[in-house]
C-alpha cells in the first residue's frame, strides 16, 4: 500500500510541476535570452495539438498578454529615397559585390554590372 501511495505522491507532483510549466509558458512575460523563442514555439506546438482534438487553440493567450506595440515598431521600414537602381557585378575574385549606384562599381567591372529590380 506505501508503494502505491508513493507512485501516487509522484504522478500527482509531476502532473502539478507540468502544470505550473504550462501557464508559466503561457502567462508570463520574462526578458531570459532564449524564453521568448521557447515560449513562442510551445504556444504554436500546444495550439496545434489542442486544434488535432477538436477544440479551440489557446494561442489567443498569449497575444493577449502582450503589449501593445509602439507606432515606431509597427511602421514598416520606409522604402530608400533614392529612384536609382541598386548593381550587380562579380568582382576579379568571382564574389558578388552590390552597389547603390553604377559610379560605385569599379571601371573595369561597369560593363558586365546588372541592375537590380525591385
Amino acid at each position: 500500500m506505501f508503494k502505491m501511495t508513493r507512485w501516487f505522491l509522484w504522478g500527482l507532483f509531476t502532473l502539478l510541476l507540468l502544470t505550473a510549466i504550462d501557464q508559466i509558458l503561457l502567462r508570463v512575460d520574462l526578458s531570459v535570452p532564449g524564453y521568448m523563442e521557447v515560449r513562442e514555439f510551445y504556444v504554436d506546438f500546444r495550439s496545434r495539438l489542442i486544434s488535432l482534438s477538436g477544440q479551440d487553440p489557446v494561442a489567443k493567450t498569449i497575444t493577449a498578454n502582450r503589449q501593445p506595440e509602439t507606432a515606431l515598431q509597427t511602421q514598416q521600414p520606409a522604402p530608400p529615397a533614392q529612384s536609382q537602381p541598386r548593381f550587380l557585378f562579380v568582382d576579379g575574385d568571382g564574389a558578388l559585390q552590390f552597389a547603390d549606384s553604377l559610379e560605385e562599381v569599379p571601371l573595369q567591372y561597369r560593363r558586365d554590372a546588372q541592375p537590380l529590380s525591385e
